[in-house]
């Protein structure tokens, strides 16, 4: 009996997921078959700017405004938005890379109101994980969150062995 309620819920999630129970059309994530790239997580330390440089060029041309989430990597392209996750806690923030750093020990430098968000104030200097965040993800809700998790895999049956409605 249990196991009947638990093949109509995995149905009707499967019908779900394929858009046939959607009424609209899910956005998609690429050529079916395919799974979107992944980047790879980096790990280091990273620090934030200071007040001083309040209103500064920065390498991309935008001044440097420390309630403005941004951050500089030499790690990644301008322009590129990033999660940084601060280990080991659960606090996370998006990024967009605005300026290259002038230093290669830390791995990321954070604007202030970045910094504010992981909590590293007090600290100066945390340990870090970085990921550039892929193009699905963007304006997502829970994209920093979700930019850190691995591929979802789904094992596919063949039709002998597939969940019938009917039984």
């Amino acid at each position: 009996m249990a196991s009947t309620a638990v093949r109509h819920a995995l149905l009707a999630f499967c019908c779900l997921l394929s858009g046939q129970a959607a009424a609209e059309t899910l956005p998609s994530l690429g050529r079916p078959g395919v799974l979107p790239e992944t980047s790879p997580v980096l790990s280091g330390r990273a620090s934030f700017y200071g007040a001083a440089f309040g209103g500064r060029k920065t390498a991309s041309g935008d001044s440097y405004e420390h309630h403005i989430i941004s951050a500089a990597s030499n790690r990644f392209p301008l322009g590129t938005l990033v999660a940084v996750r601060r280990v080991p806690s659960a606090r996370c923030v998006v990024v967009r890379i605005n300026d290259r750093m002038g230093h290669r020990s830390r791995l990321i430098d954070l604007s202030r109101e970045a910094a504010v968000r992981l909590g590293m104030i007090d600290a100066g200097v945390a340990e870090v994980e970085v990921v550039a965040l892929p193009k699905y993800l963007i304006g997502h809700e829970h994209a920093c969150l979700l930019a850190f998790q691995p591929p979802v895999h789904l094992h596919a049956q063949d039709g002998r062995d597939a969940v019938r409605a009917d039984k």
